[in-house]
This record gives C-alpha cells, sequence and structure tokens, in this order.
C-alpha cells in the first residue's frame, strides 16, 4: 500500500503544469542582475561604434568615388561641409574645374554621419582616370565624438587608409 501511495505522488507532480511563484522570481532577478551588467557596458559601446560606422562610410564612398573615375574616366570628387557635417560625392563631367557645378553627376548627396560623430577638419579629396588622387600630398579627414577621433588618409598614389587617433 505504501508503495501505491508513493507511485499516485509522483503522478501527481508529473501531472503539474506551469510555474510556481519562487521559480518566477528567481528568473525575473536572474534576467534582472544580467541586464544591470550589460546594459551600461552597451551605452560605453553605442559612440565608439558610432564613430567607426561613420568613419567606415566615407571610407566607401572614397572607394566608390575612385572606381567610378577609373570606370568612366573622368576625375571623381568627394567633399566635406564641417558645419552641418555631410558630405557629398560627383563626377565632374560638366565643367571640369574640380567644383560642383550644375550637371556633374552627383553620387551621394548630402551624406550625413551617425548621430554626435562631427568632422572636424576635411581637405576635398579627388580621384583621376587612373585611380590616383587628383593633388598631390596628404588628404586627410578627421572625424570626432565624444569617445575619441579617427582619420581618414588618401595619399598621392591614391591608397586610402583608416587611422585611429
Amino acid at each position: 500500500m505504501v508503495k501505491h501511495r508513493s507511485l499516485y505522488f509522483w503522478k501527481i507532480l508529473k501531472n503539474r503544469k506551469g510555474f510556481t511563484m519562487t521559480e518566477v522570481v528567481v528568473v525575473l532577478s536572474l534576467i534582472g542582475i544580467m541586464t544591470a551588467i550589460s546594459v551600461p557596458s552597451y551605452f560605453s559601446w553605442l559612440p565608439k561604434h558610432r564613430l567607426q560606422t561613420s568613419v567606415r562610410q566615407i571610407y566607401d564612398d572614397m572607394q566608390l568615388a575612385k572606381i567610378r573615375a577609373v570606370k568612366d574616366n573622368i576625375n571623381a570628387y568627394i567633399t566635406f561641409s564641417t558645419v552641418n557635417g555631410t558630405y557629398f560625392v560627383f563626377l565632374d563631367d560638366g565643367a571640369v574645374d574640380g567644383t560642383y557645378n550644375i550637371g556633374d553627376t552627383v553620387l551621394r548627396n548630402n551624406a550625413t554621419l551617425e548621430n554626435g560623430v562631427n568632422i572636424t577638419v576635411a581637405n576635398t579629396c579627388g580621384f583621376n582616370n587612373r585611380g590616383m588622387s587628383t593633388t598631390a600630398g596628404l588628404r586627410q579627414v578627421f572625424l570626432a565624438n565624444p569617445t575619441g577621433s579617427m582619420r581618414i588618409d588618401v595619399n598621392t598614389a591614391g591608397n586610402i587608409s583608416i587611422v585611429t587617433l
């Protein structure tokens, strides 16, 4: 008779559905602790990620200008505005003078950067039909936010590189 009663007890436990209040409180406490640990590190990581994303965006657009200059056999330029933090990329196929004129083909217009990222110093960068820089010497674009700053360099040979400062 005792064995029968103990089997009946396990059947009762086996047929129970749901969670006890203790189990729910333990799980919610663990989720709260993990959130308290991860949220501050996420917010300290986010500005650095935004800076890196903006630098990569400009780097990619410089590569686009370089490739299109070679493909279309014409000079391509990327000009920056440090006032509002925008830039645009164009092919100089109108009046070939290195500045944007009506009739030039625009590849990217008023491209904006991530929130909190500013263009501190920037030189107009251009590429000729051989993929080389249109100006002698090093052209640089500096981007900064509260977490730090990064730089994009374009040398005379047209090589583009990213430098963390």
